[in-house]
């Protein structure tokens, strides 16, 4: 019915306008970095940004909201104390009070584990005086 150029023009037209999306598509697979574990994640930010306070106070914030009980694994759970020892031991983020507090807002949270968390803390603190 038609020229065989002009279904050659049509291949190439929907091949020029399809191709963007095929490799917007192979580019986000590639490119997307999936965080398999978000406590790791937050261990490793909060280690990068030490000396930041803003950055820091927004980490803490999360770790309230999403990480406000302990973790079931053994992996995660050291991983979960050493972020509250990080939190409590650095001075940027809170007073000794302030810590104290969040230390019985934990500890009420977690009471399996209240003996390890208190232990944590106060070793952060001990180690903040110095």
């Amino acid at each position: 019915m038609f020229d065989t150029f002009f279904y050659l023009f049509c291949w190439l037209m929907m091949f020029m306008l399809g191709l963007p999306v095929i490799v917007a598509g192979i580019l986000t697979t590639y490119n997307t970095q999936t965080i398999k574990n978000p406590l790791q994640q937050l261990t490793q930010d909060v280690s990068t940004y030490k000396n930041n306070k803003e950055k820091l106070k927004i980490h803490y914030d999360d770790f309230c909201k999403n990480f406000r009980t302990c973790p079931d694994t053994k992996e995660d759970y050291e991983m979960w104390l050493g972020l509250v020892y990080e939190f409590c031991v650095n001075p940027l983020l809170m007073e000794a009070e302030a810590v104290a507090k969040w230390r019985d807002e934990l500890e009420n949270d977690n009471p399996n584990s209240k003996n390890e968390i208190r232990t944590k803390i106060a070793t952060a603190l001990q180690k903040r005086d110095k």
